[in-house]
């Protein structure tokens, strides 16, 4: 059996490391929850007026429960909670906004 223990990027440079990652470790070995999103998703808020559409930039590290929003090509975002947005459908993809619940019902049944 061989291990990667080597090629670990503490080997050699933490004085704490042993044969695993040690508590003061250079790489940090962040668990994150698993998230219906993926980087670059189209997603909108669920609640308000703001029918923009948005791209899903990351999960926090810190929160598992929030994530990173921005506008498209936009270089900042928010941090909002995952339970307070949703994948965009392909009709508000297509209309480039999101729609209310009437313009929603409509393009199920187009």
């Amino acid at each position: 059996m061989t291990t990667n223990i080597s090629k670990h990027p503490c080997a050699n440079k933490c004085p704490n490391f042993k044969e695993e990652q040690c508590n003061t470790c250079l790489v940090q070995e962040v668990e994150v929850a698993d998230s219906d999103f993926l980087i670059d998703d189209v997603v909108v808020k669920i609640h308000g007026d703001d029918d923009t559409l948005y791209v899903f930039a990351m999960q926090s590290e810190i929160n598992p429960d929030y994530g990173y929003i921005g506008e498209p090509d936009a270089e900042q975002g928010e941090c909002i909670a995952l339970d307070d947005i949703r994948h965009a459908t392909v009709a508000e993809i297509q209309a480039n906004r999101r729609l209310t619940e009437a313009e929603q019902a409509l393009a199920e049944v187009s």
